[in-house]
């Protein structure tokens, strides 16, 4: 099986109104002055110390049955909502992005230095900037297909909906774990922590769209997508 993937380096983006969100706000308030101010100052730093990479392969979907995805080359990733997202899907993209060990450890010697306030920001400001890499690499695929008449679908990720973080064996299986840079640990989390994996369809045009999040009752949910 050939497990060359494709590499892709996306310069993420840090809205604060997502921003505003994980710091416990909401997107109408935004941030406060005094943490605004922080984020300016911190932004320098993150920039400085993130190596955004995002590795992709394209594997055609063999067969889709009510609770599981086929790809051609072996793989089954079992998840009834996964499987109902992807019925129309003839291929599959599977990624792995990451944005790096170097913000965990400045993270972490904020944190030896007792400068919890900033180490908590950049946190935030880390996850909303590797989801913000995997965001526009969607869009970026979503254009692309549209170019040749095809679409795409929302984008899921082991430990999501109903399917099991325990997948993320079978996903990882699908590249070469040297060639991407994200070790992939015991507990099925990721290594560098500031790392997302997930697939989406390629689908042809017309195909109606499904979204778990309209029939799910946390309505709470961070991931929630309606």
């Amino acid at each position: 099986m050939d497990m060359n993937a494709t590499l892709v380096q996306i310069e993420p983006t840090i809205e604060n109104d997502k921003l505003a969100v994980l710091l416990g706000g909401s997107k109408q308030r935004g941030l406060s002055r005094s943490i605004n101010t922080k984020v300016t100052t911190l932004e320098q730093s993150l920039d400085r110390l993130i190596q955004p990479r995002l590795h992709y392969r394209i594997v055609k979907a063999k067969t889709k049955d009510d609770a599981t995805v086929h790809l051609d080359d072996g793989v089954e990733f079992r998840s009834a909502k996964l499987s109902r997202a992807l019925r129309d899907a003839e291929k599959i993209v599977c990624f792995i992005g990451t944005i790096g060990f170097d913000v965990e450890k400045e993270i972490s010697r904020l944190l030896d230095e007792h400068k919890l306030s900033e180490a908590y920001i950049l946190d935030a400001m880390a996850s909303v900037a590797v989801e913000d890499m995997v965001e526009q690499f969607h869009q970026d695929m979503e254009g692309k297909c549209r170019n040749e008449s095809k679409t795409v679908t929302l984008r899921f990720s082991p430990g999501y909906c109903d399917w099991p973080i325990t997948e993320q064996k079978k996903l990882f299986s699908v590249f070469d774990a040297e060639e991407i840079g994200v070790e992939l640990l015991d507990s099925c989390l990721m290594e560098p922590r500031k790392s997302i994996s997930g697939v989406f369809g390629i689908a042809p045009p017309g195909s109606a769209p499904h979204s778990p999040c309209l029939h799910c009752r946390e309505k709470n949910c961070t991931a929630r997508r309606t």
